[in-house]
């Protein structure tokens, strides 16, 4: 399991003292109100450990400040981030729950044979697409349970409904 957990995006800044908008991925701002710090995955692929300083709202929108970006000229620099946290900093799951990150490296399985394995996953105008890898080829499997099972994390596998899907 990743222990690292994108869960907001960072925005533009917003006033004179360096803070941004963030975006929650989860729709769930609570856990990021409790945030000490946070890698920014930056849109270039570099990595930034972030201290957070500050938060706050400014009507609808939810606002970080970060030491080290105290005015809106360093704090632009982040802007376009994904921010990642510590599995325990995330938002709480709820039961059935599970993170997304989890799918990731589950082998797929179709009538007992392993036929592949996620290696990531998109979203779709109806369900997630599970990226699957078989044999050098990556094949989009809709996650909704008439084409897939619910994940068997204590064995790493899912299992593949319609195995058309994946031209078996």
């Amino acid at each position: 399991m990743q222990e690292l957990l994108s869960t907001a995006t960072i925005g533009r800044t917003h006033g004179v003292h360096g803070f941004l908008r963030v975006y929650s991925l989860s729709g769930d701002y609570d856990h990021l109100k409790k945030l000490k710090e946070a890698v920014a995955v930056l849109p270039d692929g570099k990595e930034r450990l972030l201290s957070v300083s500050a938060v706050r709202s400014d009507g609808d929108l939810f606002l970080m400040k970060f030491s080290g970006y105290e005015t809106p000229e360093s704090a632009r620099g982040l802007s376009g981030s994904v921010m990642k946290v510590h599995r325990r900093d995330a938002r709480p799951l709820g039961k059935g729950e599970f993170y997304i990150a989890d799918l990731y490296g589950l082998d797929v399985v179709f009538n007992s044979e392993k036929v592949g394995e996620i290696v990531d996953v998109s979203d779709g105008a109806q369900a997630m697409l599970l990226q699957v890898r078989r044999n050098g080829r990556i094949y989009l499997v809709p996650y909704l349970p008439v084409f897939v099972s619910k994940p068997d994390f204590a064995n790493g596998t899912i299992e593949l409904l319609m195995g058309e899907l994946m031209d078996l």
